[in-house]
């Protein structure tokens, strides 16, 4: 069974960004996916409800990355810096754009060297 919503693809397309984007990729867990685009790192919490983390409502992934940069803007300085709505134009996702279909958390890229 696919967790994945359609419009999740759209998000490895440049356009889908209010920035110039450089080496866009994904990485894949299992309660996220993360899209790297130069400037910075996007984090959409899947839709998924494992038990010992429920992302299974629009609202409780927005409240969740909430509490990500709430909790980790304490230690973790500048790398988290916002909640971004997830928009459609076009039948396109777009990052910035209100009304959400979903969330994602705005940080700067991590190096590779500290990712876990």
């Amino acid at each position: 069974m696919s967790l994945q919503p359609e419009w999740i693809c759209g998000l490895l397309e440049a356009d889908a960004y209010p920035h110039a984007v450089s080496g866009l990729r994904l990485i894949e867990t299992h309660i996220s996916w993360v899209f790297l685009t130069g400037k910075y790192a996007y984090k959409v919490k899947k839709p998924v409800d494992l038990g010992f983390v429920d992302f299974s409502t629009l609202e409780r992934r927005k409240f969740f990355c909430e509490e990500e940069l709430r909790l980790n803007q304490r230690t973790s300085g500048p790398i988290y810096l916002d909640v971004v709505p997830i928009g459609m134009v076009n039948g396109k996702p777009k990052l910035g754009l209100p009304p959400a279909l979903d969330y994602a958390v705005r940080m700067r890229p991590v190096p590779p060297d500290a990712r876990l």
